[in-house]
């Protein structure tokens, strides 16, 4: 007879004396990981001989033509690393104490925050994720870094967070906020 074994999910959470404190690490697409990496290393190749050339005085490229494209191709090339870096070492840090929700989002080299006064949270629920990769009305969620299965809203606007959580994983979120957490 064949056992499945009882999934643990990705999240952490903790009781410290403030408040509730969940870890959730991003879950790794490793093809995205193994792509973006091979990606990277020709987007570098292509970084220094456009440099190159735009340095070179002698270059017979136009070079209005080249600092455009260099501009995209560097953006491009940032987007691609911190996509990769979200994928390998990414993580969603929500802290909740009595006056306040903090959404970290941090990275090995930075991180970004936002904080919500707590009385002005409402309606916190989990929502299934969207399986079409064309169907979420952010793009980014695709790439993992934002959205996710943990909803609420804020005044006159809706939030979220833990990105790519299983349904399952994010209703168990849900309910211990919610425990400890009468009014949301």
């Amino acid at each position: 007879m064949a056992k499945i074994e009882v999934g643990k999910g990705r999240s952490q959470i903790e009781d410290t004396p403030t408040g509730l404190r969940i870890t959730i690490p991003a879950k790794k697409n490793y093809f995205l990981i193994l792509f973006l990496a091979f990606w990277l290393v020709g987007w570098a190749f292509g970084e220094v001989t456009a440099l190159a050339q735009v340095l070179n005085p002698e270059s017979g490229a136009p070079k209005l033509f080249m600092l455009a494209w260099l501009g995209g191709w560097t953006v491009g090339g940032a987007f691609a690393i911190y996509a990769w870096l979200w994928n390998v070492k990414g993580q969603e840090i929500i802290n909740i104490s009595s006056t306040e929700l903090q959404h970290i989002c941090r990275l090995p080299v930075f991180q970004r925050s936002k904080e919500y006064d707590l009385s002005a949270v409402s309606k916190l629920r989990s929502q299934a994720p969207d399986s079409s990769l064309f169907g979420s009305r952010n793009g980014m969620e695709f790439w993992g870094i934002s959205g996710g299965s943990v909803v609420f809203d804020y005044g006159h606007s809706t939030h979220k967070f833990g990105a790519q959580l299983d349904e399952a994983e994010a209703n168990h979120i849900v309910s211990t906020i919610k425990q400890r957490y009468k009014n949301l």
